[in-house]
């Protein structure tokens, strides 16, 4: 993940102008919990709450596999760590308390291992949840010692798909340590793993200016476009129904293989949510966490 100096920043360009004075803090991002039905042709959002609701940084939400909980990243005041937020008992339960700042907390299958950006050397760290004041560096054999801003890793295969925080490239590494160069031009978003395959997606800024999503087969070293993304926002993510979702103009929008285009599904200010723009979908495709700011009445 970006180093907090600089999230704060782009939170601030993406976020609806406010009146606040230049003595007051600018308002912070908050995760909003939805439930998601994809076949409703109104709206998919509904039951929204504000689950996270403090006046600190909060960010990055990731379902675990359950989807009975989600890991993300808070500002305590002082740094920032990974929690862990319990759906059904409304519980936040802090995971690491380490002197640096953690980001993009991405849990194992079995929820046991947590893998995230550490500030400690800008790398990819990962810690069991049984010692979490135990880090391990997750690409020390591959020996990866740029600064990585956005990963996303396989656990099943120990792929990993990372954007250099300075190269603005993408690159792969496997579990033994063997690296592949996929992209220049690269987009600062987080690549995904796309649900049912081995394959990754990233965003990828064309000569053209044209910014796209792309596929990165690890197998085969293919690329293969998918859609370019709608607007200017580079944050998506991929529901297990193998639709990407994504928030532009704080309104939620929708593609499918093999459809004309993206469609629009859900206007998030009617919900109460204004200047959204990261989105996380529960493996069981039944609720949603979004960032964002909480509206202002006009």
């Amino acid at each position: 993940m970006l180093k907090r100096s600089t999230l704060l920043t782009a939170l601030g360009a993406l976020a609806l102008s406010t009146t606040a004075s230049a003595q007051e803090a600018p308002p912070q991002p908050d995760i909003f919990l939805f439930a998601y039905d994809a076949d409703n042709e109104e709206d998919v959002l509904s039951g929204g709450r504000n689950v996270t609701d403090q006046p600190l940084y909060d960010n990055q939400p990731f379902f675990t596999a359950g989807s009975d909980t989600f890991l993300y990243v808070r500002d305590d005041g002082e740094q920032i760590d990974v929690y862990e937020y319990d759906i059904a008992n409304a519980t936040h339960t802090r995971i690491t308390q380490t002197p640096e700042n953690e980001y993009s907390p991405t849990p194992s299958p079995d929820n046991q291992t947590i893998s995230m950006v550490f500030e400690r050397n800008g790398s990819v760290w990962e810690i069991d949840r049984s010692a979490p004041d135990a880090p391990r560096w997750a690409l020390d054999a591959p020996g990866v010692v740029e600064p990585v801003g956005y990963f996303a890793r396989n656990y099943a295969t120990g792929d990993v798909l990372y954007w250099s925080r300075f190269g603005f490239h993408v690159a792969f590494r496997d579990a033994e340590g063997a690296g592949h160069f996929v992209s220049g031009h690269a987009v600062p978003s987080t690549p995904h793993l796309i649900p049912g395959t081995n394959s990754f997606s990233f965003i990828h800024r064309q000569t053209n200016e044209q910014v796209w999503i792309k596929a990165f087969d690890p197998e085969t070293k293919a690329v293969r476009p998918l859609t370019p993304i709608v607007g200017t926002n580079a944050n998506y993510t991929w529901a297990p129904d193998g639709s990407i979702l994504q928030i532009e103009d704080n309104k939620l929008h929708r593609w499918r293989e093999g459809g004309d285009s993206w469609e629009e599904i859900s206007d998030l200010g009617a919900h109460g949510v204004e200047g959204g723009y990261r989105i996380a979908v529960s493996p069981d495709g039944e609720r949603i966490a979004i960032v964002g700011l909480v509206a202002t009445e006009d």
